[in-house]
């Protein structure tokens, strides 16, 4: 992504960036919030068009207009809110919008015909082979994640391991994650973070949105800082520290421990003796 430019009214979300992202690589995107690295990633997964700017993905210059432009070169993105339905299953919600179509000669109304039914359970074999697939996915990354459970059954963490498997399933190369430790428990980012790492050693490429030091530090190969809408620079995770990457997200040194004196007590002031509460 070369001098990407996107505007909202009284706002320059993204002006001039720059950002590039390897093969195999976990790429973190760090900035407080505002700082446009949402507004970047929608623009790279079609959701958003910049005003001015160029995108080249695996060498060929390309203009995504849809998101589903984005899935179709390979760009998946799992949002902060998830996007399932949640009375419908796993493999329901992974193959939703990717339907066989009817063929032509049975779209007549009153078509029945053994033609027609063969087309049924062919559809039928069809979700077969995606549920075996899911599982395919679940096993190779240890999403652990059953294909017939109802998504409304399923923990936040677990909803998110279905968002990722939604996006391979479509062949996703390059996976933009938005936010993704802020509605899981400490266990669940462990078990992210493996999997992860499982992702870009198999050449997988994921971009990881964050404002989070500690994160990006612990997972990140590179990092991307943007402030204000620009581009701070980027760095390898190795040449950093937490202290250089919080100056660089709010332009001045961050204090991580505060100096504070011993406590002194002074004299009791309340004491409460026997209470009973009816």
């Amino acid at each position: 992504m070369r001098g990407i430019v996107k505007r909202f009214p009284g706002l320059v979300a993204n002006d001039q960036i720059d950002f590039d992202a390897q093969r195999g690589e976990i790429h973190g995107l760090l900035g407080e919030n505002g700082a446009g690295k949402t507004t970047l990633m929608n623009i790279l997964y079609g959701l958003y068009q910049q005003e001015s700017g160029d995108i080249v993905f695996e060498g060929t210059p390309v203009q995504i207009s849809s998101p589903k432009e984005a899935l179709e070169l390979g760009i998946g993105m799992v949002h902060q809110h998830f996007t399932l339905i949640p009375r419908l299953t796993v493999l329901e919600n992974i193959v939703l919008g990717l339907k066989t179509p009817v063929p032509s000669h049975l779209q007549s109304p009153g078509v029945w015909t053994a033609l027609r039914r063969k087309w049924v359970e062919s559809v039928d074999l069809n979700l077969k082979a995606a549920e075996a697939k899911v599982r395919a996915l679940s096993e190779q990354f240890g999403l652990k994640i059953h294909p017939r459970a109802k998504v409304w059954e399923l923990s936040v963490g677990e909803q998110q391991r279905v968002e990722i498997i939604k996006a391979l399933y479509r062949n996703a190369k390059l996976l933009i994650l938005d936010e993704p430790t802020a509605v899981l428990t400490p266990q669940e980012v462990d078990t992210l973070f493996e999997m992860l790492n499982t992702m870009a050693a198999q050449g997988y490429t994921i971009v990881f949105i964050t404002h989070k030091l500690n994160e990006v530090m612990e997972l990140c190969h590179r990092i991307t800082v943007l402030r204000h809408g620009k581009v701070v620079e980027t760095v390898r995770t190795s040449d950093s520290t937490r202290k250089t990457l919080a100056r660089m997200m709010v332009g001045r040194d961050v204090l991580f421990q505060l100096e504070k004196p011993p406590a002194t007590p002074g004299k009791e002031i309340l004491r409460v003796d026997t209470l009973t509460v009816r």
